[in-house]
């Protein structure tokens, strides 16, 4: 999976250049029969007409690359007039030779942040861009625990603390299930032979209660008094994930969302964090216990 998703960055970056000069031409080159197509879903995050560019927030490319966010050249101008940021959309993502852009762009009838017909709801999202730089510390936050007690970042002073996100209904084993797999392996670690809190923040709290949070915290054999799991109102946990660069958004009764798990040190400075799933147990708690030494 590695591997993979290098390849993928490695053929993106140069080809996107190429293909962008190409898509400015007033006649643009015909489409190969070697051309190769991959569906492609997201969120519009940016629009530059003058370039025929958006810039989507999109899923992972099923035989091609993992999520993330970037730009794509389109052709269709007049499917790119219809668009505004925040629009969910899908289309088709066309590689040829040294050239890629989007074609048969289809523009979902809500936007991300709005709810679905069913599912998962998010009635507020993250904005993007508003990371906390490594090195620097994490703006306090209040949110409430599996006990239904209100905590805040501040009273883990003292100690390290790791911080991730998921959502008790996530149907995708690799994703939310593994990193609650992760997490209790780390807090076993942690009751063995070392020291701080684990926090576990849903980003679905309209329906991550406290006592459904409980209740799957039960299940992971957490102890609630070092592994926390929090929700809250949905605007302030869309702005705790904003501090750690993680956005969500509801799409077709689930709620897509980037993978993280960040390390702060005892003076609540980010210290490290991981995107994705490339992490294990181990990693982190070795980052915890190298904040912890200072």
């Amino acid at each position: 999976m590695r591997s993979r998703r290098r390849a993928a960055i490695l053929w993106i970056v140069p080809l996107f250049a190429a293909a962008a000069a190409s898509c400015r031409r007033s006649a643009e080159p015909a489409v190969s029969g070697a051309a190769e197509r991959f569906a492609i879903a997201g969120v519009v995050r940016a629009l530059d007409a003058a370039r025929s560019e958006i810039t989507l927030e999109h899923e992972p490319v099923e035989g091609l690359m993992g999520a993330m966010t970037m730009p794509f050249p389109v052709r269709d101008r007049e499917a790119l007039a219809t668009l505004s940021v925040g629009d969910r959309l899908s289309a088709t993502l066309v590689r040829d030779g040294g050239r890629f852009w989007l074609e048969g762009i289809r523009k979902e009838n809500a936007k991300a942040g709005s709810a679905p017909s069913a599912g998962p709801m998010a009635s507020a999202t993250p904005r993007p861009n508003r990371g906390t730089p490594v090195g620097e510390q994490v703006a306090d936050f209040t949110l409430v625990e599996q006990t239904g007690h209100a905590v805040r970042l501040s009273e883990f002073r003292g100690q390290p603390v790791a911080v991730t996100f998921l959502y008790t209904r996530c149907p995708i084993a690799t994703a939310c299930p593994m990193t609650t797999a992760k997490f209790s392996k780390l807090d076993a670690m942690l009751a063995k032979g070392g020291s701080g809190v684990l926090l576990t923040v849903t980003v679905d709290p309209e329906h991550d209660t406290p006592a459904v949070l409980a209740q799957y915290a039960s299940h992971a054999g957490a102890d609630p008094k070092r592994w926390k799991f929090l929700t809250g109102d949905p605007k302030a946990v869309a702005d705790v994930a904003e501090r750690f660069g993680v956005l969500y958004y509801p799409d077709k009764g689930q709620i897509v969302h980037q993978q993280a798990v960040a390390v702060l040190d005892p003076r609540g400075r980010l210290t490290n964090i991981y995107y994705g799933e490339d992490w294990e147990p181990e990693h982190i708690f070795r980052d915890m216990e190298k904040a912890r030494r200072g």
